[in-house]
């Protein structure tokens, strides 16, 4: 069974669904500001303090937690994150077929103690 990513499966790709250009980079945005919401409450900061934390205004902020980041770069929500103290891999490997690569993100999982 061949597994598709999440930012190319229509069943869960909604931009896709819609037919909209860029909808692997929308929804890539949107798993990127999933993890800025998750990570600012995990340090139960107020959006003014991680704002100011990740260089940004709270109203902007509050705009891309509501899901406008349209005009906010993949390197830009992966420079919050890591402002944040998220530590982010990128990694490329070799195609296993002649087929298009693909972005994932995943969520790490930690080592215990």
């Amino acid at each position: 069974m061949t597994r598709i990513s999440a930012a190319k499966d229509p069943a869960r790709n909604v931009w896709l669904q819609l037919g909209l250009p860029d909808a692997e980079e929308h929804y890539l945005k949107a798993e990127l500001v999933l993890r800025l919401d998750q990570a600012i409450r995990a340090l139960a900061l107020t959006q003014r303090i991680a704002a100011r934390r990740i260089g940004t205004t709270q109203p902007e902020l509050s705009k891309i937690l509501r899901g406008k980041f349209s005009e906010v770069s993949l390197e830009r929500l992966l420079r919050f994150l890591t402002a944040l103290g998220c530590q982010i891999e990128i990694k490329i490997a070799a195609a296993k077929s002649d087929k298009a690569g693909a972005v994932t993100i995943r969520e790490s999982r930690r080592k215990a103690a």
